[in-house]
């Protein structure tokens, strides 16, 4: 009888390992092919989150439309992102701008006080050159990053009109062959991530837009120039969860140490730390936790995972793909348990609300 149950129990924990090394192996699988087929599934899915987030507008214009003009809310649903995305390129732009300025007037100020501190540093001019001082190849890269970004945005711009305007077909296409709850269960996932997706991006923004108006009003106190920049900065790097406002606030100290002095410094980063606390301790999780309730050590988990696989475009969607990942998780009865440790709800009633709520 105790040999039965020591078998038994070696047996189970046996297949306790098969099943855990069966999942490392997916999870790496998944890593390979997430990383080496970049170009194609990171527009997929960033066009897809597009698509679902304004999916309700597309849907009410066609609603309203003949038949033979539906496709006009899919046109209306792609002027609205291209308008975003061309609101965040020109913010973009204006940002590489004015650091390509501030640059060039830094380097003398950043030698000298290399200088004070005893450390040696070749000049400005020569670190900012290349080769012989050419600019060429810096504007070539530029140029290739430039070409290969707006190639990205084409991309995804034309993936989320093609989902939009075929969404109508896929759905009675899953309604034809689904046996079950199947059809049901995938349009409640979609109007789930669509719903917290845009909940996630107006927030941001929102959010973004407070921090940089307080970090203006607190730089200005102290006559610090380049305030458009740090708005801007705060504005844009606020999609990077914690690492971006980290970034954001420790620059302008930089610049402070640099163009000032250590004391100036250290009272403007008291006050920007004061301001980070505030909005990302008290203001963000009263105002966006409750909607997409993922652990904070998850964010940050996520937010490595998806900065390697992807870089920057993959840290700025981190947060939307983890919730994305625990919505289809959390519809699936095997895969609950998984999705509950992801979220910081503690019961799987709370999962299911959270799996419910917009």
């Amino acid at each position: 009888m105790n040999g039965d149950k020591r078998q038994a129990r070696a047996a189970a924990m046996s297949g306790d390992w098969r099943t855990f090394l069966l999942v490392v192996l997916a999870f790496a699988a998944a890593f390979w092919l997430a990383r080496e087929t970049m170009a194609i599934t990171m527009p997929v899915i960033t066009a897809l989150l597009l698509a679902l987030g304004v999916w309700p507008m597309v849907e009410g214009i066609s609603r309203r439309m003949p038949r033979g003009l539906k496709w006009v809310g899919s046109l209306v649903g792609l002027l609205v992102v291209l308008t975003l995305l061309l609101a965040f390129l020109a913010a973009l732009g204006i940002a590489a701008r004015q650091t390509f300025e501030l640059v060039g007037n830094v380097g003398p100020a950043l030698e000298r006080w290399l200088d004070s501190l005893g450390v040696p540093e070749p000049s400005w001019s020569e670190m900012r050159g290349s080769g012989n001082g050419s600019p060429v190849p810096t504007a070539m890269r530029a140029l290739g990053l430039t070409a290969s970004t707006l190639t990205a945005i084409v991309l995804i711009l034309f993936l989320m009109l093609l989902m939009l305007t075929e969404a109508d077909n896929w759905h009675r296409k899953f309604t034809a062959v689904s046996q079950d709850n199947s059809d049901r269960d995938l349009r409640e996932i979609a109007r789930s991530v669509g719903q917290k997706f845009r909940t996630y991006f107006i927030t941001r923004v929102l959010l973004g837009a407070i921090t940089a108006a307080l970090y203006v009003g607190w730089l200005m106190m102290f006559g610090v120039d380049y305030l458009l920049l740090w708005g801007l900065l705060a504005v844009l790097l606020n999609f990077i969860p914690t690492v971006g406002s980290i970034i954001a606030g420790l620059l302008p100290v930089a610049y402070v140490v640099v163009q000032r002095d250590a004391g100036t410094a250290a009272i403007v980063g008291t006050g920007i730390l004061v301001i980070e606390q505030v909005m990302g301790n008290l203001v963000d999780p009263l105002v966006l936790g409750r909607r997409i309730a993922i652990s904070p050590l998850v964010v940050l988990v996520s937010l490595g995972f998806w900065s390697i696989v992807w870089g920057i475009p993959g840290a700025i969607l981190a947060v939307p793909l983890t919730f994305l990942i625990i919505l289809v998780m959390a519809h699936f009865e095997a895969l609950k348990p998984a999705a509950l440790l992801l979220t910081d709800k503690t019961s799987f009633e709370e999962l299911e609300k959270y799996r419910h709520s917009g």
